[in-house]
């Protein structure tokens, strides 16, 4: 991982209308695969845009809002993102 590890969370810990940046996935290879046709991939911005709850969140990458189950945000590693570095995303 390029982040620091304490830096680092589950996109599950994230609070609403917080953004962040992809570190890792730590799924397998399907999940991998499927997070990237998403877009979410290793260094991507991401903002949470409902949830995270317990059955998933919302998170707005780009322009496009995803809509994850929580065993999926559970496996996103994101480093949180100061509130200056929103890369453009809404919360």
């Amino acid at each position: 991982m390029m982040q620091n590890e304490t830096n680092v969370l589950s996109l599950a810990q994230l609070a609403h209308g917080q953004c962040a940046k992809v570190v890792d996935v730590d799924g397998g290879r399907a999940l991998a695969q499927r997070m990237v046709m998403l877009g979410i991939r290793r260094g991507v911005a991401l903002c949470v845009v409902h949830g995270p709850g317990a059955r998933g969140a919302v998170v707005q990458v780009g322009g496009a809002r995803i809509a994850l189950g929580r065993g999926v945000t559970d496996k996103i590693r994101v480093a949180p993102l100061p509130a200056g570095e929103r890369h453009g995303l809404a919360a």
